[in-house]
């Protein structure tokens, strides 16, 4: 009776009125163009034959019409936290102890969570061929050893493959990506500035469809925002913004009913977050660690800080031959040289073994301590999630580490402007004329250069600040290896 019920409903969907279609067009001209709420609203007078309503009500009809609703959830006016979970019932915030609600007991300010199981139903609900087609790439991936191509191709993908969905100790009969229609997803955040002062942050929270071929994979209309944590500074409980996702998620490993379109059957559509990226920042707070600046800054390993000599600056450095530094001398216990070959991995077990120290300890001081030497804040979240694996499912971000970081300091050092260092014993800083006409020479490229390959780089000695990670990583490869090559060779002339 439910499954019948179902599918009339859906059957129904599919037969809208030519008014419902001419909102739903409307709605999406404007979201797609990006449209101004002034400009909707002269449409009726440009195109008095068409009947186009205001923007107020075309909004209100494409809602209804989707039967798609955000949930409000109340939050700190600086984005410390959100009130839910342990949370909900608070009047103020446990940070900054501003209070969560104005004189007529209203909000003082709200983060929306858009859920995103409506979201993944809609994929297998749709009537679409083309994206039931697109979904199926995860199912068809055929892992080949030794070769890595895609997410699919990683250990823990494959291990998860072979292990049954346990949650909170109970285990269910299916296993992890065992129905074809099973959805593996990604997610990533990072704190950016909206407005051209640069004062305030927010944080966008996306996830990636991994079903997707990597061609659409990260194509914009293809990644889902589930919220935008509103800023203006970092949140410090990031976890409770993340709340409402965790329990999507742990519904997702569950199963919920869906029907597939394609065949009209109803099934249990599953999906899993196994990968989270970001730069390191953002993943150390995501993972509730001290992060690159502490005595333990590594998330893949135990590597240990050490300061420079003589220097009371918080700052630690990880170089893997501290043999003469005093402090390594002075300690018998202290590792002289790591070996890059063989750090001291962290585990799964071992991460979360010291998180719970760190979050249970008798004393507020035990757990700073405990927090120092391991580097752990605290029990993540995200920890509750069976589908993920600390550390393996953080990795480093190859475009920040190399594009957004080294790239950077490597321009630096070679044209003398990194730190006060000079060169030492080698010849590679380039002279001021030598780096202008490699900058000119990088902005003419794109002339001759086809826009398929990456976006115009500007003359990087003059606009360094207009390079993004795509055309560092473009340089990079093609235009840097030549220019460079040549410099040196004039300034060595």
């Amino acid at each position: 009776m439910g499954e019948q019920f179902e599918k009339e409903m859906a059957e129904i969907a599919e037969e809208l009125t030519e008014d419902e279609i001419a909102y739903l067009r409307h709605f999406a001209l404007k979201i797609e163009s990006h449209m101004t709420d002034d400009t909707f609203e002269m449409l009726e007078f440009a195109f008095p034959e068409s009947p186009f309503e205001s923007y107020k009500l075309t909004k209100a009809r494409a809602d209804f019409l989707s039967q798609f609703k955000p949930i409000p959830y109340d939050c700190c006016i600086s984005s410390c936290c959100c009130f839910v979970g342990p949370h909900a019932d608070l009047d103020r915030c446990p940070y900054c102890n501003e209070p969560r609600y104005n004189s007529k007991r209203q909000p003082r300010k709200r983060f929306t969570y858009v859920p995103l199981i409506p979201r993944l139903k809609a994929l297998y609900e749709s009537p679409s061929p083309d994206i039931a087609n697109n979904m199926r790439y995860r199912a068809e991936f055929k892992h080949e050893d030794g070769i890595i191509q895609d997410i699919m191709d990683s250990s823990h993908y494959r291990k998860l493959q072979e292990t049954h969905v346990s949650i909170d100790g109970h285990q269910f009969p299916h296993k992890y990506f065992d129905d074809p229609r099973d959805i593996a997803l990604g997610f990533s955040t990072d704190g950016f500035c909206p407005f051209r002062r640069r004062k305030k942050t927010c944080w966008p929270l996306l996830i990636y469809n991994y079903n997707l071929p990597p061609e659409i994979r990260f194509w914009a209309r293809h990644i889902l925002c589930i919220g935008v944590i509103p800023g203006p500074k970092k949140p410090k409980d990031f976890d409770s913004f993340f709340w409402p996702a965790i329990e999507e998620f742990l519904r997702l490993a569950r199963g919920v009913r869906c029907l597939d379109q394609q065949t009209l059957e109803h099934f249990w559509l599953r999906a899993y977050l196994i990968i989270c990226f970001g730069d390191i920042p953002a993943i150390s707070m995501i993972m509730r660690m001290k992060g690159h600046n502490g005595l333990s800054p590594c998330r893949m390993c135990k590597i240990t800080g050490i300061r420079p000599p003589s220097s009371n600056a918080p700052v630690t450095y990880v170089p893997l031959d501290r043999s003469k530094h005093p402090g390594v001398r002075a300690s018998p216990t202290a590792i002289s040289v790591y070996d890059p070959h063989s750090l001291p991995h962290r585990s799964h077990e071992e991460f979360l073994a010291q998180a719970k120290e760190v979050q249970f300890a008798a004393t507020t001081a035990e757990s700073e301590r405990l927090a120092t030497a391991y580097g752990i804040k605290g029990l993540p979240i995200l920890s509750t999630l069976p589908s993920l694996s600390f550390p393996t499912s953080f990795p480093y971000d190859f475009m920040h580490l190399i594009f957004e970081n080294v790239m950077k300091n490597l321009i630096l050092l070679w044209t003398g402007d990194f730190k006060g260092l000079d060169e030492g014993t080698g010849s590679y800083v380039l002279e001021k004329q030598v780096w202008e006409a490699i900058g000119a020479a990088t902005a003419a490229s794109g002339s001759t250069i086809p826009s398929a390959f990456a976006a115009r780089a500007p003359n990087i000695a003059d606009e360094k600040s207009s390079m993004t990670a795509d055309m560092w990583s473009f340089w990079l490869q093609y235009l840097g290896p030549h220019h460079t090559l040549s410099g040196l060779s004039i300034n060595q002339g």
